[in-house]
């Protein structure tokens, strides 16, 4: 016994040493890793400061735009004189198209359309030699003439003297405009499904836009439970607050009757996650017990492919969706599936590869969709993986080739997809999300990017996304520049280098008539540039809100971490975005924070002097003030994190009651702006990482209103910990 007795004194003492000697080895190891973020500080403050580009300075005006309108028409001759709209407007058309026309000129506001037999104002005829879709159009002092090929020329060459109306005031230069689009459909994919669901005014008032912006094609991206599946309702009757089949077949009714296909959209495959959730279904988890993306975040998201019931649940789901719409599309979506194969699939994975096990399913729901005489669409981030099995993929499936940066190789995949005669469509963003508001000149370049090659390479279209992730905190107004500029080079690709963005952002979008608002909207989605690096996809100022109150060691570690884990993920889809991203990550600069809350000073006061003529006037203006309050978050909490080892204690309590006044101010207002455009579903999602970061401050000043030896030991695990995850990660 007391053998036994020394052994276990003597293994205590063993352990207890070697627990100090760890303990001892992270606080060195902090110290070192400390002592290096000092040193990248020094050497990023060498690397001087970054040059702000002012949107007059940016790629929205590389030219003299020759007219007021996006899209910017194929060919424009500016001619004497002006041709004002007489109030009482008559017109000559074919007796079927009468009821465009006068659905057209009475959205102008101020104009009574006026058939008549013979030749009126505007006179509108059918001319077979002009391409579909396309129309020409001569205004004159006394007239104006409109041909077309086939109605969607006409409503086409319509919505032109719409937007011109309003853009010059009805003092409309004479001009002769020949127009036709490069891409045969047009489209935007709107994200109802991360916590944000417009409600049917939000989308009725987007589509109007989207329509006057000669986009053709409309998706609303459903994961989860977005939409009021009827066979599901237990699911989410008590919690959600979805769109309806109702709602959209009348916003589906309003699509056609301004020639947008309002094209079914679910996710079928991976984003399962809401899905998986429930007790009736975490059982068709790929992985049940979980899996970690890029090591860092927990997710159960993807259906086991082989089950049966998985397709029996995406049967029933589908069954519910597609009635709704009279779209003869359907895109499955079929994305981003991280977990294919790591688990109950495992051996297949070893023997058939992920590949294989991906084409498995999307045959089978290429079958699902043709069998209800749907024409199925898909993302092709997989098969662009792993193109060796591409030669299985069914000829009328439409593959959407996304990428969010203006990096993306959409030159290299549209010519190899040309080239194997499989049918596409480029998908760029609208660089919205992740961003409060917005990435100014990474959207430009990336539409670009897009529309030029998949013009050049004949892809079927382009697919605007605007995405929500991480809780949908850019308000609706920050997409607008974006759906401004991928209507326009959707449409005319030639036209990207000569766009008045600014102008139509001020005469059409906002009705600024003191030409204000179109430069403050496309500066504050130039606000990044403050920032160390160019993050893809996102700003650095939205990742620290993520991160919130932590450690500088322990931050640190985790962006390097993220950014080693997307370059991972992108090598083999777009090895360019990742030489891009490594090179700006090394080549990082200081946080500009003071220059950043001048910046955002300035544009706050400029916000308050911009007059807008239009109907939600107000509540754009306080969704970007509140939109600045976020942006000054994100700031005050980088800055705390950088500096707050060189404050008091007193210093400290003072940072972080005035961080969470600003987190309370920004909850506050969000809720009403929220509930003014959206459903109340997803609201308190929204704030999630903001009510995390409450709950840090509140954590933090708990401790730093102890006393001295308290904080001194928390201080000390906090560095612990912070060496022990860094060196982990």
């Amino acid at each position: 016994m007391k053998s036994l007795l020394r052994f276990l004194k003597k293994a205590f003492i063993i352990l207890l040493g070697l627990l100090i000697l760890i303990v001892m080895f992270l606080y060195v190891t902090y110290g070192v890793l400390s002592h290096k973020i000092d040193r990248d500080n020094r050497a990023a403050e060498q690397r001087g400061k970054k040059e702000i580009i002012s949107p007059s300075q940016g790629p929205s005006e590389t030219q003299v735009p020759v007219i007021n309108l996006l899209p910017v028409p194929q060919s424009v001759i500016i001619t004497t004189g002006e041709c004002i709209l007489p109030g009482r407007l008559t017109y000559s058309v074919e007796t079927e198209y009468r009821e465009i026309v006068n659905m057209v000129l009475t959205e102008m506001g101020s104009v009574s359309p006026i058939p008549v037999a013979g030749r009126g104002f505007l006179m509108c005829m059918a001319d077979p030699s002009i391409p579909s879709q396309g129309y020409r159009l001569e205004l004159k002092p006394q007239n104006a003439t409109l041909t077309y090929n086939d109605e969607e020329g006409l409503y086409y060459g319509l919505v032109t003297i719409k937007v011109l109306k309003q853009n010059y005031k009805n003092h409309i230069p004479c001009l002769q405009i020949e127009d036709f689009p490069d891409l045969e459909t047009r489209g935007v994919m709107l994200d109802i499904s991360r916590d944000k669901i417009p409600t049917l005014k939000t989308l009725l008032q987007i589509t109007s836009l989207l329509a006057d912006l000669k986009f053709n094609h409309l998706e609303l991206y459903v994961e989860g439970f977005s939409f009021a599946y009827p066979s599901f309702r237990s699911l989410w009757e008590a919690t959600e607050t979805p769109v309806t089949c109702e709602e959209i077949e009348e916003l589906d009714t309003f699509c056609k009757t301004h020639f947008i296909d309002l094209v079914p959209n679910q996710n079928s495959l991976g984003h399962m996650n809401a899905w998986l959730a429930t007790d009736d279904y975490k059982d068709l988890a790929e992985c049940p017990e979980g899996y970690k993306l890029m090591g860092l975040l927990n997710m159960k998201s993807t259906l086991d492919p082989y089950d049966p019931r998985s397709v029996e649940l995406i049967e029933k789901m589908t069954d519910d969706l597609l009635p709704c719409f009279s779209s003869s599309y359907f895109n499955m979506d079929l994305d981003e599936p991280f977990e294919l194969g790591a688990c109950k699939n495992k051996e297949i994975k070893k023997e058939k590869g992920v590949g294989q096990i991906y084409m498995d399913y999307v045959i089978k729901m290429h079958d699902l969709a043709t069998a209800r005489n749907k024409k199925m669409m898909m993302w092709g981030d997989i098969v662009l993986k792993h193109k060796d099995v591409l030669s299985q993929l069914p000829r009328d499936i439409i593959l959407l080739d996304w990428g969010y940066d203006a990096e993306y190789p959409f030159g290299r995949n549209c010519r190899f997809l040309d080239s194997i005669d499989v049918s596409f469509m480029v998908c760029p963003g609208t660089s919205s999300w992740t961003t409060i508001t917005g990435r100014t000149d990474n959207m430009l370049n990336d539409i670009r990017n897009a529309a030029v090659n998949g013009t050049k390479y004949s892809a079927d279209g382009l697919l605007l996304t605007d995405w929500g992730d991480m809780g949908h905190l850019q308000y609706l107004p920050v997409s607008y520049a974006g759906f401004a500029a991928g209507g326009s080079m959707s449409w005319n690709s030639n036209g990207t280098e000569s766009l008045p963005l600014r102008e139509f952002l001020d005469s059409y979008v906002f009705r600024d008539d003191e030409k204000t608002m179109g430069d403050f909207v496309l500066d504050m989605g130039r606000y990044n540039q403050f920032e160390e690096f160019r993050m893809i996809n996102m700003t650095t100022t939205v990742m620290a809100l993520q991160l919130g109150l932590r450690d500088r060691v322990m931050i640190n570690a985790i962006m390097k971490t993220v950014v080693d884990q997307v370059s991972g993920l992108m090598k083999d889809i777009a090895p360019e975005i990742v030489d891009t991203l490594t090179e700006r990550y090394e080549n990082r600069k200081l946080y500009e924070y003071t220059g950043l809350m001048s910046f955002l000073e300035t544009q706050e006061a400029a916000l308050d002097n911009i007059k807008l003529d239009i109907p939600d006037s107000d509540l754009v203006k306080n969704e970007y003030r509140n939109a600045i309050t976020l942006i000054r978050i994100g700031a005050d909490l980088k800055n705390y994190v950088d500096i707050q080892n060189d404050l008091s204690r007193e210093e400290k309590l003072v940072k972080l009651n005035d961080l969470m006044q600003l987190t309370n101010d920004f909850i506050e207002k969000h809720r009403q702006l929220w509930l003014a455009r959206n459903k109340p579903g997803g609201l308190d999602l929204s704030v999630y990482s903001i009510r995390g970061l409450q709950a840090q401050i509140k954590e933090r000043q708990a401790i730093l209103n102890k006393g001295a030896l308290s904080r001194g030991i928390n201080r000390f695990k906090e560095k612990i910990i912070s060496a022990g995850l860094a060196l982990v990660l």
